[in-house]
């Protein structure tokens, strides 16, 4: 009886220091938005300890079914107090139809530079282009997350 005894609580012991780890966050993000001229649906951002991949949104023109334009560019950002961290960027330059662009993916190991997720205050997506319709540069934001205008973060 002794002997079982001890058996159970060295096991109990071992399993205990076994679950001693701490906890890690993983985060799943799938963000949609529009602006004057654009929409976006389906912007994915996963972070864990072990990576981090953004993208895989569809970008379109509203109205659109072809447009035209010399240069079409976007970049994500994410706003921790204050400080923009740009996330994910492309661009296409030459005569190209933007009416509907995918964003591709970036991957990266570990989530470093979103460790402190759930502080952000913001996540937006500028999207600029050129073409023969107006002069010069075009340029829209697209708000994905605003902490100020949903009160909390979407992580509590």
């Amino acid at each position: 009886m002794r002997r079982t005894f001890f058996s159970f609580v060295l096991l109990l012991f071992i399993l205990t220091a076994c679950n001693n780890k701490e906890a890690e966050s993983n985060y799943y993000l799938s963000l949609n938005g529009e602006s004057e001229h654009w929409k976006l649906n389906g912007y994915e951002i996963l972070m864990s300890p072990d990576e981090s991949k953004a993208g895989y949104g569809t970008l379109t023109m509203k109205g659109e079914n072809k447009h035209m334009a010399n240069f079409f560019s976007f970049k994500v950002y994410t706003v921790v107090d204050g400080m923009e961290n740009r996330l994910h960027s492309g661009s296409v330059s030459g005569a190209t139809d933007i009416a509907k662009q995918t964003t591709g993916i970036i991957e990266g190991e570990g989530g470093k530079n979103l460790t402190e997720f759930p502080e952000v205050d913001k996540i937006y997506m500028t999207v600029t282009w050129n073409d023969d319709e107006t002069d010069g540069d075009q340029e829209e934001k697209i708000v994905l997350y605003d902490k100020e205008k949903n009160s909390e973060s979407f992580l509590d």
